[in-house]
């Protein structure tokens, strides 16, 4: 009992740092926007803009002409579904739907960013 009242004074300080940290965390969770586009841009050359809205699937070549990376949209989330790089990091990302996620395939210079429609505006025909 002599034991806990020494550190006592560390435990709310843990408990504390603790608490803010889950709130904080909390509080960037919740800001996170639900995406209405995602831009698809090459060695920093857009090549399109597309809704989450309607499912497609895009095929984009690499640098030999070959398919590099097929990006799908479907259910209002994105994803890499197959890449011919040797890694497939790109593909191991996951499913994307929140303003600023972004899937990367580096080796191709790929990246497929999700926006809201209102940065989405500026970019659409």
């Amino acid at each position: 009992m002599a034991r806990l009242k020494e550190y006592r004074k560390d435990l709310f300080l843990i408990l504390g740092v603790l608490i803010g940290a889950g709130l904080i965390a909390g509080a960037f969770a919740l800001a996170k926007k639900p995406g209405a586009y995602v831009r698809v841009e090459q060695d920093g050359k857009l090549l399109g803009v597309y809704a989450l809205s309607e499912d497609r699937r895009e095929v984009f070549p690499d640098k030999d002409g070959a398919d590099g990376n097929v990006l799908v949209i479907e259910g209002g989330t994105v994803h890499m579904e197959t890449a011919s790089c040797p890694d497939k990091l790109c593909v191991k990302q996951g499913t994307k739907s929140q303003v600023g996620d972004t899937i990367v395939c580096l080796p191709h210079r790929l990246a497929a960013t999700v926006i809201g429609a209102e940065e989405a505006e500026g970019l659409l025909p």
